[in-house]
């Protein structure tokens, strides 16, 4: 492959070398990261010079150390399935983002139902759903820029005392570069996390329900890599339980929500496992963060057998501290969170494969042709 090209002359696994091109593409097309007998040899198409890929794959690798993964269980789903791919009536509109046809919507209805009745309702959790958009600050006060600054979708508004309405109407498609200059950041940002809606209004949400425990469901958005795919999205809706309250607390609210998400995923009978997991960080200390987690036992994943791979639809995730200190929620009793979230679209997706759901056809509602008459 022609491009930049940079090989690391140190030991790494092939587990670790996976995890590094997964985090590398985020930001480029193409990555390859071809295992050798002592390293590994890292290739981009175009955009870094090779000293500029080399300190990112360093940073990311600095300090590694194989943590072993812990499984919690493994399951062949039901008898006779067959994988295949589903009925997809979606429609591409943008980049990682899709119009849903009525076969589709139905199916993704019902993978949601099922999410508050087996989920949301055995917790008592009262159901919020989220808004599209969330404040810039709540993002830097909860360190999303720190890690993730290359997921964020920001949100532009028109300038202040802008008042030349005309010129603005009357731009063309092919002046998008004017239309650009019209526009300022906002203080908003497309949501990328819907538990962060939670955090953020606790203090009114514990007062209103009494309790620590919420379901909530809503739009994400998340400017992933450029590669996306059926299941690869820079727009899709995820809900999540959510908990808040004393570090014992939450300890046991993260053992009853794994347990809650093991025994909901062998019902719905698709193959899967659920395994301890670390994100692709690419903050100030990635490597430390990552063997946390897998060490802490602080990330679980549930990954569904599609195609050549896995395909990660849920994860229960135990926060510690940080998003008590961040959001300023000691004062009402709360010295950790935790949440468990499910991609709707993802398991949807992998429900259809597997033939769970029935044709999405059987599901669609509505008339097929435009009713007649007054």
């Amino acid at each position: 492959m022609n491009g930049v090209r940079y090989r690391h002359e140190r030991p790494v696994d092939a587990g670790t070398a996976d995890e590094l091109r997964k985090a590398l593409g985020f930001h480029y097309d193409g990555v390859t990261v071809e295992l050798l007998d002592k390293g590994v040899e890292v290739g981009v198409p175009a955009g870094p010079t090779e000293a500029e890929l080399g300190e990112m794959v360093r940073h990311f690798l600095r300090g590694h150390r194989a943590v072993a993964a812990t499984v919690i269980t493994e399951q062949a789903g039901n008898p006779g399935l067959a994988c295949a791919l589903p009925d997809d009536d979606r429609i591409a509109v943008a980049r990682g983002a899709y119009l849903h046809g009525p076969e589709w919507t139905a199916a993704m209805d019902h993978v949601r139902a099922l999410c508050r009745e087996r989920l949301a309702e055995p917790f008592g959790a009262p159901l919020l759903a989220g808004s599209a958009q969330i404040s810039r600050d709540v993002l830097v006060r909860a360190g999303y820029y720190q890690k993730f600054p290359n997921l964020v979708n920001a949100v532009a508004r028109i300038r202040d005392h802008y008042w030349d309405g005309v010129t603005v109407s009357q731009l063309r498609p092919n002046q998008a570069g004017a239309l650009d200059s019209f526009y300022a950041p906002a203080d908003t940002v497309l949501t990328p996390v819907t538990c962060y809606h939670v955090y953020e209004n606790a203090a009114e949400l514990k007062s209103r329900y009494g309790t620590g425990v919420f379901a909530i469901d809503g739009p994400v958005f998340r400017h992933e890599s450029r590669n996306h795919s059926a299941t690869r999205l820079g727009e899709f809706r995820m809900f999540e339980l959510v908990g808040l309250g004393s570090a014992e607390d939450i300890a046991l609210d993260f053992e009853r929500m794994l347990k809650a998400f093991t025994a909901f995923f062998a019902e719905l009978g698709v193959p899967h496992r659920i395994v301890s997991a670390s994100d692709a960080f690419f903050g100030d200390a990635p490597t430390m963060t990552r063997e946390a987690q897998l060490l802490n036992k602080s990330k679980f994943e549930v990954r569904v057998p599609l195609g050549d791979g896995e395909l990660s639809v849920a994860s229960v995730n135990a926060h510690g501290e940080v998003f008590a200190d961040s959001f300023g929620l000691r004062e009402l009793g709360t010295d950790a969170t935790c949440c468990a979230g499910i991609g709707l679209d993802r398991l949807t997706y992998a429900l259809l494969s597997y033939g769970l759901l029935g044709s999405t056809k059987d599901r669609s509602t509505g008339p097929a042709t435009r009713p007649t008459g007054g």
